[in-house]
């Protein structure tokens, strides 16, 4: 949890016991409130698309690639939900900044909830003793801590210029060549959270408590990116679901987007928002493609070296580094208020490029990646393209050893 300490509380009071109840599972759940776990009651209150929501305060990071991190206060929801939780307010300090680099501006709150059985025993015990952490609505952007300097501390995220990546550029059509993207980019990283679910969870800000962001007239002010990851074997054929995780990047409206970004891309930016339908030229006739079709993905390795590959392996990473793909038709798109989810589903991936992924996992605990999103030019007026957003993640752990918490959904309790 980088530098996540929990904060304490007096005992919580347990139920009596009862010698009628028996455990209907062949794991063993035993119950121990520690100091540090209160229970609470929470209440859900929603409607079919939302929830109904109370006011807070609550912050969150805005990136300055010239200044830095800034902590922006703002407002939003208490959620809660008419179940019993045990719930652990673990606090993040970000008052100071320590030798690793991490950054601590304010104090963030992130709730885990070990869900309540009905056994009577005085501890929960899960997979042989192993306490797994779960989360039901929990505070974005706090699973994944940040981390700024030149020597970022491993498990962390960090804000990285959009020119790292090279799109193509104002004369592309012309030359084929490509340059370092422009140097701003219309949404910046607040928070990345990586959580491990039984299945992909899709529209998974409608499972989050989301930060209140002064809205935008014309875009969404938040951007949340929800990549889903398998983690089961890959096959040929299948459902293409199953255990995975939820790797969730979140981004807020750039300050400087009226003035900074280009009148092309804030279009480009908002027909991706709205669906908007566009003619292309096909042999036969034209016909009506949805726009969100020119979304990319960009992935780049900073380090490959680092990774110790072997040589197939590093012709692999070789063929896809740095190389934007297309995101269709691996995606999905969700609107709410003052945001848009993309989900890109690598669930559906073709089966060499999850057979890639497979053999990557475990080495990305020591790799640099870039991640970040673009919408590919088709016309001479739309370039140079821009980056519209951009992420650095700095050897992340993708193997659940335990301290990957688990998301579960309201429908699933």
């Amino acid at each position: 949890m980088g530098g996540c300490v929990s904060s304490k509380s007096k005992h919580a009071a347990t139920k009596p016991k009862n010698p009628t109840e028996n455990s209907s599972s062949g794991k063993k759940w035993r119950r121990k409130i520690y100091s540090s776990i209160v229970r609470v009651p929470l209440r859900y209150r929603r409607s079919a698309r939302n929830r109904v929501r109370d006011d807070s305060v609550s912050e969150f990071v805005d990136i300055d690639f010239d200044g830095g991190p800034t902590i922006t206060t703002d407002k939003r929801s208490d959620v809660s939900t008419n179940l019993k939780f045990h719930v652990t307010q673990l606090q993040q300090n970000h008052c100071q900044t320590n030798e690793n680099g991490i950054s601590q501006e304010e104090a963030w709150f992130d709730t885990f909830s070990i869900l309540e059985s009905d056994s009577d025993d005085d501890f929960i015990s899960i997979n042989g003793g192993a306490q797994e952490r779960i989360l039901l609505r929990p505070q974005v952007g706090l699973l994944v801590p940040y981390s700024k300097g030149d020597k970022p501390t491993p498990g962390t995220w960090s804000a990285v210029s959009p020119s790292v990546f090279k799109l193509r550029g104002e004369n592309y059509f012309r030359d084929r060549k490509k340059h370092p993207a422009p140097s701003c980019s219309p949404y910046t990283p607040i928070g990345v959270d990586l959580q491990v679910c039984s299945q992909k969870i899709h529209h998974i800000a409608q499972q989050l408590d989301l930060p209140c962001v002064k809205p935008h007239d014309k875009v969404p002010s938040l951007l949340i990116v929800n990549i889903q990851i398998p983690t089961y074997p890959a096959t040929m054929f299948g459902e293409h679901d199953g255990e995975g995780m939820s790797l969730v990047l979140y981004f807020r409206l750039s300050k400087d987007f009226d003035t900074e970004i280009s009148p092309q891309c804030r279009q480009n930016i908002k027909r991706l928002v709205e669906d908007d339908m566009e003619k292309i030229k096909g042999f036969a006739k034209e016909s009506l493609v949805p726009f969100r079709e020119r979304l990319k993905i960009l992935t780049g390795v900073v380090n490959p070296d680092d990774l110790q590959l072997g040589s197939a392996e590093r012709k692999l990473l070789h063929s896809y580094n740095e190389k934007p793909v297309l995101s269709r038709p691996q995606h999905i798109f969700f609107r709410g208020p003052n945001y848009l989810e993309i989900d890109i589903d690598v669930h559906r991936f073709s089966f060499i490029s999850r057979k890639g992924l497979e053999a990557f996992r475990g080495r990305l605990k020591n790799g640099i990646l870039d991640l970040g999103l673009t919408i590919q030019a088709q016309k001479p007026e739309e370039l140079p393209e821009q980056v519209l957003c951009s992420v650095r993640l700095n050897k992340i752990d993708f193997i659940n050893h335990g301290q990957i918490p688990r998301m579960v959904t309201a429908d699933e309790h």
